[in-house]
């Protein structure tokens, strides 16, 4: 059976958001048998956009993130759910950090009708959904702006950060391993290292399908990580290595009602 059109789309926007495949996640992921997912690889290999390892396979370029409007309409259900989760943690009166990502933008696009607080972003679409309603006060850093990613970046959105002083600050990250959470640009690296400076909490965002993968960059161990906030529950040995450097993971117990959740 050759590799379908829509299966094979779906594994190229993988692999250029990740950097990387593995064989069980493509199981799981399209209901497909461990041979079937090994002739995906092999094809893709074969089209030049992976290089076969044990369990897997890599991307043989720098991975590139989708465009925002793409991710925003992927894994909606999953953004959903952890938006849900993350509104639980915001209070009047408080100072909060939004950064890139669509799972942010849909945290940013439920705040509206929730009591005053000040949002401190450096993405332009966040700006935009956490100003709805005119309830919030919205503050844009300034820097170099990034047209794929619609953010800003650089000397300058790094200098007016230092300047704030943030109760949480909600990330995205490509990835979540063992050993901390990834990114596959070295300004994640340099923004989460001003935020550890500035902000009383990191909390990041990161659907299932971010977790047991690695990226280029390490932005942050987990001993400087307040909480994860997922869809659903991690495996077991990767939620313990996680909760043992003091992490808290939340999710929903129930998948369809992200109000109930497990820690």
């Amino acid at each position: 059976m050759s590799l379908s059109y829509n299966r094979h789309k779906r594994l190229v926007e993988i692999i250029q958001a990740n950097g990387e495949v593995r064989i069980r996640d493509l199981m799981q992921r399209f209901n497909i048998s461990e041979e079937t997912a090994r002739r995906d690889i092999k094809r893709l290999e074969q089209d030049g956009l992976v290089a076969r390892v044990h369990g897997g396979a890599v991307a043989t370029q720098q991975p590139k993130l989708l465009a925002i409007s793409s991710r925003a309409v992927s894994e909606r259900a999953e953004k959903s759910t952890i938006a849900e989760i993350a509104l639980g943690l915001l209070k009047p009166g408080q100072n909060l950090f939004f950064g890139g990502g669509s799972t942010i933008l849909s945290l940013a696009s439920r705040i509206s009708a929730l009591p005053e607080m000040r949002v401190v972003t450096n993405m332009v679409d966040t700006a935009i959904a956490a100003a709805e309603g005119y309830r919030h006060r919205v503050v844009m850093l300034g820097g170099d702006f990034n047209v794929d990613f619609r953010t800003v970046t650089g000397f300058t959105a790094l200098r007016t950060l230092r300047e704030q002083q943030i109760d949480i600050a909600f990330i995205g990250v490509n990835a979540v391993h063992p050993n901390g959470v990834f990114d596959h640009e070295q300004v994640g690296q340099e923004l989460a290292a001003t935020l550890c400076e500035q902000a009383r909490k990191i909390v990041i965002l990161a659907d299932h399908s971010k977790f047991g993968l690695s990226a280029r960059y390490r932005i942050l161990p987990h001993s400087a990580i307040t909480a994860i906030i997922t869809d659903r529950r991690p495996a077991s040995d990767m939620l313990d290595k996680i909760e043992a450097a003091g992490v808290e993971v939340l999710y929903p117990k129930n998948r369809h009602n992200p109000a109930l959740v497990s820690t």
